[in-house]
């Protein structure tokens, strides 16, 4: 059993597979080139596809998800920064729909639908933070409905596709 603390050592004359021989001499690779990913494509990692895939499918094939995140959803009520019960969601943007999944309490994966929307019928405000972003989503015979994001790229992401799809309220 090797112990992490101690150093490792190696008996005279042993080398590792991977050091060049006399017979072998290392082979001159020549650097790879730089390249700097596209500003607008976001850095995705294993977990990030599972979860857009998982959004994916409850979405449904017909309609590719244009942006997603995760935020803190409430309903706009009387002191609402006090008393507003909120939940930390998955917000989808497709080219058509808002639509918003709840959290597994164990898995923190999308679950289910909360709520759908046609971008058509909502109109958007966005009020800026000092820590992130507060999007206002209002339609008619509701009350307004607020997601609360951090200043990740993939919440600022996700609301630039939603403001640039839908018409911007007057603040």
């Amino acid at each position: 059993m090797l112990c992490p603390i101690l150093p490792r050592v190696r008996a005279a004359g042993v080398t590792s597979m991977d050091q060049p021989t006399p017979d072998r001499p290392a082979a001159d690779e020549p650097p790879a080139p730089e390249s700097t990913p596209a500003p607008t494509v976001l850095p995705v990692s294993a977990r990030d596809e599972r979860v857009r895939a998982r959004l994916q499918s409850l979405v449904g094939a017909d309609e590719p998800i244009a942006a997603w995140a995760r935020g803190w959803v409430s309903r706009e009520v009387r002191l609402h920064g006090l008393l507003a019960a909120r939940t930390f969601d998955f917000a989808a943007v497709t080219d058509h729909d808002l639509v918003m999944f709840s959290t597994g309490f164990f898995t923190r994966r999308p679950r289910r639908r909360v709520y759908a929307s046609s971008l058509d019928r909502i109109q958007v405000a966005d009020h800026d933070r000092p820590r992130g972003q507060r999007l206002r989503i209002t339609s008619r015979g509701h009350r307004p409905l607020w997601i609360e994001m951090n200043m990740s790229p993939r919440a600022t992401a996700f609301a630039d596709a939603l403001l640039a799809r839908t018409r911007r309220e007057l603040q």
